[in-house]
């Protein structure tokens, strides 16, 4: 059995990962990049902008020897994908070190680099692969089925191992190979290892086999079968493309939820009182908090989900509120995926609070996905939802509060304030009563506060809801309706900029009214969306003294001119003092110095929507690491760049209409802190 690597590439797939060389940007190439490619150890001895060309077209001798002992990891090259496809069409099996170090930094997104490594040593890298939630579970599937000889000679002898993690991962993948039809060819491998009859290969194809521990025993007791709680299988990987590159990462994939009680459970727990089991759930997650949360014991979370009652939710929400901050991410995951699967109106209360609160990252990505599946269950979009399970504090029956011989009903203003009720009097037998308006005073602030901050969030993420749903459920809703009044709503994707009129019918900027179908598709507009109109959204609430929950039509913001949305460039900002830059730097704006030996920024990057980048180049440039001495900085350049690119070209190619106007409008008023 041979265990060289060698590639085997479909037709016409190394031409096109070849072909990828011209979108490596690396900007004007210099006449001594040849000498530095020759003098160099390693690929982080050189430049970023080097890096690409030597890749692309720099000399071959250099360039083998280069990719074989470096990674690509010091230089943050957002086109690493694009780096390693050519390098594998342009060095073959040479560029494997390369492209293994980099499919373990990020196995969704660049996990096809291996499909067509036919290497011994990739098989248990893939087999590893087929639990994840991402594409890196369909780029395993397909490596497998490309080379399942090589997989079934590089994985049998880990499936005949220690009971282990590789062995788990080794048999789950050679029963995938199995179940696609190569049974010969594990049974002809297996044999070279003297395995000779089908009944002793069995037992290595059988997925399910590392499982057999955690079958209840024959008199089961209520933990016994509880331990049997667990994540569902995971659902199908989500869509890819091995030749358009299009991964989807493990966070944003369909998540699992808590699988469906097995027979054992049922039977046992179904002749148990309901509040009974979830006071025991609780005190098998106060024991296990108490034990300092073994991961062996893990289950004890994933089983409140068959026992635990809204009491439980309340219990469990803060705890997964906290664990990601304690670095107990897969405990968060498994809270998140009780909560979602539980699915009361409590427990998606507890989900949409989490999800609002978290700052971003993979475990955010997570909540954010296992609500909208969680939504999906009873038919609703996350924000149609969130709208139905806001708080109505009883405002919507109306709430009485009963001093004794007197009684008072409690009445909003159109800004959601009660009005003042009078301290009970020497004649009222209920004191009580004012303490409860008093709570539900501050109970009611602190729902204002979360639903205007929600309102505002869709405002710049651009969640919609229908037309139907804004008249059936959100302007009856005693909170939500009296703040929705107060914005500027917009149908998209023209954007067409609506109010809703006293009688609850929608209205242009001229007044006039306007008839909307049910399923028009109605989001809150942000102003930079507003164009010519905004000046006269302004006066109109202006007229109508309508004094709005959150900055909308008053918001600083920057709308750009045709011109400007044709351009693939702005200029003529004011220059910004340095001071600001450096606290940009230290927030979620990234420079372009870390990596440089003179650790100076000259440029600096946000994220935007669908794929884009804004870029800001500055001069004299700031540093970091040491005191400035320029004051200010001129802001030389703004332009709109593809996010996988390294923003190495000489030539912009983006227009900057091509972008999120909300999002850029809110990144130029950050920027320059004041409207252009």
């Amino acid at each position: 059995m041979s265990d060289a690597a060698v590639m085997a590439w479909e037709p016409g797939e190394r031409e096109r990962w070849l072909g990828r060389a011209a979108a490596l940007d690396h900007g004007r190439e210099q006449p001594d990049w040849n000498l530095a490619v020759t003098g160099a150890d390693k690929l982080s001895d050189l430049e970023p902008e080097q890096v690409p060309w030597l890749i692309a077209k720099g000399p071959e001798g250099p360039a083998r020897a280069l990719i074989a002992v470096s990674t690509l990891q010091r230089h943050r090259h957002l086109q690493r994908l694009d780096l390693c496809r050519v390098a594998a069409a342009r060095f073959g099996t040479d560029a494997l070190p390369l492209v293994l170090d980099e499919v373990a930094q990020d196995a969704d997104a660049s996990g096809l680099l291996v499909l067509p490594f036919r290497a011994p040593e990739v098989a248990p890298v893939v087999a590893g692969w087929l639990r994840h939630l991402g594409s890196a579970r369909l780029w395993a599937r397909l490596w497998l089925d490309r080379h399942p000889g090589t997989a079934a000679q590089a994985l049998i002898p880990a499936a005949r191992g220690k009971a282990s993690k590789a062995r788990q991962n080794a048999r789950q993948a050679l029963a995938h190979l199995a179940a696609g039809g190569h049974r010969p060819i594990i049974l002809k491998t297996a044999a070279a290892y003297g395995m000779s009859t089908p009944a002793m290969v069995g037992g290595l194809i059988d997925a399910n086999g590392e499982d057999a521990a955690t079958q209840a025993p024959l008199v089961p007791s209520k933990v016994d079968v509880l331990r049997l709680s667990r994540l569902a299988d995971p659902p199908e990987p989500p869509p890819g493309d091995d030749v358009a590159a299009v991964a989807v990462e493990s966070s944003a994939a369909a998540q699992p939820m808590i699988a469906d009680a097995e027979p054992a459970m049922e039977k046992l727990l179904a002749g148990e009182d309901p509040a009974e089991l979830a006071a025991f759930g609780r005190t098998l997650l106060r024991g296990w908090l108490d034990a300092g949360l073994p991961a062996a014991d893990a289950w004890v979370v994933l089983a409140q989900a068959h026992i635990g009652d809204d009491a439980t939710m309340d219990v469990l929400a803060p705890l997964v509120r906290s664990w990601p901050a304690k670095s107990r991410w897969q405990r968060a995951i498994d809270g998140l995926a009780v909560l979602a699967s539980v699915g009361t109106d409590v427990s998606l209360r507890h989900l949409l609070a989490i999800e609002a609160g978290m700052s971003g990252g993979p475990t955010n990505d997570r909540a954010s996905t296992y609500l909208a599946q969680a939504a999906a269950r009873r038919g609703l979009s996350v924000t149609e939802l969130a709208d139905r399970l806001a708080t109505t504090h009883g405002l919507d029956a109306g709430v009485v509060l009963d001093y004794g011989p007197r009684r008072f009903t409690v009445v909003l203003d159109d800004y959601l304030v009660p009005a003042r009720l009078p301290k009970p009097g020497a004649k009222d037998t209920n004191p009580g009563a004012y303490q409860e308006f008093l709570r539900l005073k501050k109970d009611l602030r602190a729902t204002v506060a979360a639903q205007t901050a929600r309102l505002e969030k869709e405002m710049l993420t651009h969640r919609r809801r229908p037309a139907s749903h804004l008249r059936d459920v959100v302007l009856p809703h005693p909170i939500l309706g009296p703040l929705a009044r107060r914005l500027v709503w917009g149908v998209f994707p023209a954007g067409r900029g609506l109010r809703i009129a006293e009688d609850g019918s929608f209205a242009d900027v001229q007044d006039t009214r306007v008839e909307i179908e049910p399923q028009a598709s109605l989001g809150i507009v942000h102003p930079a969306e507003l164009g010519d109109e905004l000046a006269g959204w302004q006066q109109l609430f202006t007229d109508y003294e309508i004094l709005q929950p959150f900055p909308q039509l008053h918001r600083p913001a920057v709308t750009l001119t045709p011109e400007q949305q044709a351009a693939t460039s702005l200029t003529g900002f004011a220059p910004i003092p340095t001071d600001r830059v450096v606290d940009m730097l230290a927030g979620p704006w990234q420079g372009n110095g870390y990596y440089s030996g003179k650790r100076l920024h000259t440029r600096m990057s946000r994220p935007l929507p669908s794929g884009k980048t804004l870029l800001v180049e500055l001069s004299p440039g700031v540093a970091t690491s040491h005191n400035n001495a320029a004051a200010e900085q001129e802001i030389t350049e703004v332009w709109i760049d593809d996010t996988w690119s390294d923003h190495l070209q000489l030539t912009r190619r983006t227009p900057m209409g091509a972008c999120d106007q909300a999002a850029l409008s809110e990144l130029l008023v950050s920027l320059t802190g004041s409207r252009q």
